[in-house]
Order: C-alpha cells, then structure tokens, then sequence
C-alpha cells in the first residue's frame, strides 16, 4: 500500500511538471498566432483602404457607417473560416454592434499618409480543454516508470549491500588485540596465544603486507623493521591492559616462536586445511629449519583477508 502511494505520488509530480510545461507552451503559442492573425488583419485592410469609405478631415468627407459595418462582417467571415482567434470589431469608430469595453476588447492603430486609423478586435480567450491533451499524460507515464524502476533497483541494491554487510565476510583472519587471539571467519573457535607469538604473527603480517617479496630467513638475524612493529604490538597489549611484563626480546628463539605460531593456525585450520597456506609461515624443506634456502614470509598475503580489532 505504501510503495502504491508512493507511485501515485511520483506519477502525479511528475505528469503536474509536464501539464504546467504544456499550459505554458500551448499560452505562448496562442499569443505568437494572435500577433501573426492580427499582423495579417492590418495588412488586409491596409490593403483595402481605398475601398473602404472612411471619415477624412483633410478631405473633408464621411464615412459610409453601413458599407463599413458590411466589410467588417465579410472580413470577420473570412477569418472565421481560417479558424482565427482574433476578429475585427471596428474600424475608425465604426463598430458592428455595440461593444462592451474589458480587456478583451483591443485597439491598434494603422497610420497611413494623412490619417491614424483606429481598429477594435477582440481576441478568443482559450478554453478550458485547449489546455488538456494526453501528451502530458504519455510523457508522465513514460517517466514514471522510468524512475520507478530505477528507485526499485536502488532499493534491491541497498537491500542487496545491508544483507551482504550483516553477513560476516567470509576466508578472513581476525588479529582480535582486546582479546588477544586469532580467528577466523569460517572456524567458530578463536585461538588465544600469550604475547611474544601474538606480537610476532600481526608484526609478521603487518611486515609482509608492507613488503611482499620480504625475504626472511631463519638462518639470518630477524629485520629491525620487523621487530619494532612487533614491539608497537607489544605496547598496544599493555594499552589494553593484558599484561605488565616486561618486553620479550622478538629476534631470539625465533624457531620457537614460529612454531608456537603455527601451531595455534594448525589448531584454527584444522577443518579449512587449503585456505591455511596464506596465512601459514612456510616450514624449512629438506635442509632443516636453518636452511639458508628457507623463508618464512607470508609471501601470498591479500590485505583484503586480514582484519586486525583493536589496532
């Protein structure tokens, strides 16, 4: 019922604006055809002057008030049968009958060499359903479905982005600091780790996202860069109020910590085992954890799968 209204109410503006668009034009029309009929009414008497027998004080004569009258009503005919709105009413005083003065009762004025001619008309008012047509009303329905149908698909749009922001996004990892631990959004469980892991894992993240061909080898000393955000983590956690100790020092036991790290993933992954690989520090192949070959970058790291809480 409420969307009908609404309808209504958009068909009904929009048909208003085209109706008071075609009132104007169809006013300016006439007025353009009044000037032209009348312009065409001067030119014909103009025309016909020495016919006519006219009172001329430089001559001295009278005017023929019955010959006059008689070519007004022949005139008037004439235009009638040419579906003009303006007619002659009088001519230097001579009128057809007696005449009513209002608005619509007109003067304009032909001047010729000796003498100011006067000439009454009257224009035709326009009529009430000179100004109904169904243009405005095609026009109407024509835009009105237009807009309908694009407020409807702004709505299905909106409707379609509320349900897709209500829903939890999907194949993302949560680096949660006010709780201090990982989750991921397709798993139920969230996994808590004590400091130095936690801090490592979302520098480590962070590093990688900053530096996607990072090159971090258990075999070298780990990259300053990457212990100081480490170290921004750990000062966050004690923002938050998780802990008093004192700071861990992020570059020693560095295979412990990467293992702590991975096996809290194992724990979170355990059902989502080829989704883990991008959030995994690779293990060292073949030559043992020391490899000089090994690098536990995140190299395959998407910022879009990433959100940290409490940052």
């Amino acid at each position: 019922m409420k969307n009908k209204l609404i309808y209504a109410l958009v068909f009904a503006s929009i048909w208003l604006l085209f109706q008071c668009a075609y009132i104007v034009g169809v006013t300016y029309q006439a007025s353009a055809n009044n000037r032209l009929f009348l312009a065409k009414i001067e030119n014909r008497i103009a025309i016909d002057l020495p016919k006519l027998r006219l009172a001329n004080p430089k001559f001295k004569t009278v005017a023929d008030a019955r010959s006059v009258v008689s070519y007004i009503n022949t005139l008037n005919s004439a235009l009638e049968n040419n579906s003009s709105p303006v007619s002659v009413t009088s001519i230097q005083g001579i009128s057809i009958q007696p005449v009513p003065e209002s608005e619509s009762n007109l003067l304009t004025f032909l001047q010729t060499s000796d003498q100011k001619i006067a000439i009454g008309y009257q224009i035709k008012p326009l009529q009430l359903f000179d100004f109904i047509s169904a243009i405005p009303v095609l026009l109407a329905l024509v835009m009105s479905f237009l807009c309908i149908r694009k407020l409807l698909a702004a709505k299905e749009n909106e409707k379609g982005l509320i349900e897709e922001a209500e829903q939890p996004a999907s194949h993302q990892l949560t680096i949660d600091l006010k709780s201090k631990s990982l989750c991921y959004s397709d798993s139920p469980e969230c996994i808590a780790l004590s400091n130095k892991p936690f801090c490592f894992y979302a520098a480590l993240i962070d590093f990688c996202i900053q530096d996607s061909t990072a090159n971090l080898s258990n075999s070298s000393d780990v990259p300053e860069e990457l212990i100081q955000l480490a170290n921004k983590y750990f000062y966050r956690l004690i923002e938050l109020g998780h802990t008093k100790r004192k700071r861990p020092d992020f570059g020693a036991n560095l295979d412990k910590t990467l293992s702590e790290i991975r096996s809290a993933l194992d724990e979170i992954f355990a059902e989502h085992q080829e989704e883990k690989e991008l959030f995994y520090p690779p293990k060292a192949q073949g030559e043992g954890s020391r490899s000089k070959l090994h690098n536990y970058a995140l190299a395959s790291i998407d910022p879009t799968k990433i959100v940290f809480i409490g940052k």
